[in-house]
């Protein structure tokens, strides 16, 4: 009898050692995913309040909705297509859009994802968004355009460019940002931006509850997948380009350096390099808007 309560004994604080272990190790798997979903909420992109336009419109889609504006030249063919960066919207072009009324027809939009443009999406990869790109040239009933891009709607508009060539009759790129390992990156982006296995985790996170709850208008989902198309496909895309390329940089760009521009217009056919003001940085259209309203207008001759 006093072995077998001896036994009994040691069966339980075997199940006593047992349930401790677990409750220990759970909670320092809780602990983690949390203070992982506060850091990646905090330290992450996040939405902000985009103001109203006058004369804006919304095309309602079974994915969601997208915000756009448009004017146009009477008696000019050419359509011009304005692709604004990461996290941007069509008030990117704020600058450049009186700049251009007589110079054909001018289309800004929120891309799907960003401004007003509500959008729920798995996938927010430059082959993902020039799908959408495309669909949503088509619901306006466009046939060739020029895209003008910043940033990542320079990298967005050579993509589209180079896998839809039928669609994209000429191209406006300001200091994309698709060429691999080219962005100028703090410690948090490029560990989760750049490095595959963070890259996963943290698109795991970010889509579940507690972190939607608790940063709703977080845009880490949208960068952590963009920026893994940001690779040599895209340059590989580069050299599939044969309409009439103008690739515009700053000098003094400190998000992605000139010396990438220089690289850029080599590897496309028909790039040429245009230079911006020293002033402009990573902002061209909002900065040096002249430069581009110039050749927009150039163009619709």
């Amino acid at each position: 009898m006093v072995g077998e309560s001896c036994r009994q004994i040691e069966g339980f604080f075997w199940v006593l050692r047992y349930f401790i272990y677990i409750s220990v190790f759970g909670f320092l798997a809780w602990a983690i995913y949390f203070g992982l979903v506060l850091a990646l909420g905090w330290l992450g992109p996040s939405a902000y309040e985009v103001d109203n336009v006058t004369g804006q419109q919304f095309l309602v889609t079974q994915a969601g909705t997208i915000r756009f504006q448009t004017k146009s030249t009477a008696g000019q063919r050419r359509t011009f297509v304005l692709l604004h960066g990461f996290n941007g919207s069509l008030n990117s072009w704020a600058a450049l859009w009186s700049l251009i009324d007589d110079c054909g027809q001018m289309v800004r939009l929120d891309l799907p994802g960003f401004g007003q443009s509500h959008w729920q999406d798995e996938d927010y990869s430059l082959d993902q968004q020039s799908q959408h790109l495309i669909q949503f040239i088509d619901a306006l009933g466009l046939d060739a355009v020029t895209l003008v891009g910043t940033s990542m709607g320079a990298s967005l508009a050579a993509w589209t460019a180079a896998r839809y060539s039928e669609r994209v009759e000429g191209l406006i790129l300001m200091a994309p940002s698709g060429y691999p390992q080219s962005m100028s990156l703090g410690g948090f982006e490029k560990l989760f931006y750049q490095n595959r296995f963070a890259n996963g985790l943290a698109r795991y996170i970010v889509k579940t509850q507690p972190y939607h709850y608790l940063f709703p208008n977080s845009r880490l989902f949208q960068a952590l997948t963009v920026t893994r198309s940001y690779n040599l496909d895209w340059v590989a895309a580069l050299t599939q380009i044969n309409q009439p390329t103008w690739v515009v940089w700053s000098s003094t760009d400190r998000r992605v350096p000139f010396k990438y521009g220089e690289l850029i217009t080599g590897l496309v056919a028909s790039g040429q390099m245009v230079v911006a003001s020293d002033r402009a940085g990573h902002d061209i259209p909002g900065l040096d808007p002249g430069i581009i309203a110039k050749m927009i207008c150039n163009l619709k001759k």
